[in-house]
């Protein structure tokens, strides 16, 4: 099974799966042709691709909570783009300041420089971006996702739900593992945090249409 994979939270369960099976091919790049491509939701739209199946929600979160001075990272990324559609969509005002990585964004905090954040689920607490646009009706299919073609669902969904249960089961070890076959290195608590903090569940999703035109209103 041939998988091209952002390295990001979304490849982590398909990594973990190797660590029991060798037919999984993973290739960590954002072109080229496989049988299985994983991406955040957003980047799928922006790349034209289906979301074939969601894969993790809540992936993304807002701490302490919705507030008026809000700190981002990675401006035009899959956080950003939703964040700024919410808003936007519900009339919201706020101010956005966007930071270098996750340390200077905490530091932000922590001076008052600003009073919310979009982080990763590293810890409990805060609300994810997909609870806030259910306030408004508004669907958001989840945090990632994957196109599957060559007929491969089977195979993808028995791989995929393998990794999860890796992750569960033996978080330590997995995380470990993921960081020895990333191209880009995390910490293992990382791994082991946004794995445990969001929710690992791959299902079909509803009908995206307006997802699709929000994201490409938007990025």
């Amino acid at each position: 099974m041939k998988v091209i994979a952002a390295p990001g939270p979304v490849c982590y369960p398909i990594v973990a799966a190797k660590m029991e099976r060798d037919d999984i091919d993973i290739d960590f790049q954002k072109e080229g042709k496989a049988d299985i491509i994983l991406d955040s939701t957003v980047s799928l739209i922006k790349r034209n691709l289906p979301i074939s199946y969601v894969t993790i929600k809540h992936l993304s979160v807002v701490i302490p909570k919705l507030g008026y001075k809000i700190g981002l990272t990675r401006k035009g990324g899959a956080a950003d783009i939703l964040f700024r559609a919410f808003v936007s969509e519900t009339g919201k005002t706020v101010e956005i300041k966007y930071y270098e990585g996750i340390n200077d964004l905490m530091e932000a905090m922590k001076k008052g420089e600003i009073d919310s954040a979009v982080v990763p689920a590293m810890s409990e607490g805060g609300e994810s971006l997909e609870k806030y646009f259910e306030k408004y009706n508004i669907y958001i299919p989840g945090s990632c996702g994957a196109a599957i073609f060559n007929g491969k669902d089977k195979e993808f969904i028995d791989a995929y739900n393998l990794g999860i249960k890796i992750l569960k089961e033996k978080p330590e070890e997995a995380a470990k593992f993921i960081v020895d076959n990333l191209p880009i290195k995390f910490p293992p608590e990382f791994i082991i945090n946004t794995m445990k903090n969001s929710e690992l569940n791959v299902h079909r999703p509803d009908d995206y249409s307006k997802f699709s035109e929000l994201v490409n209103k938007y990025k």
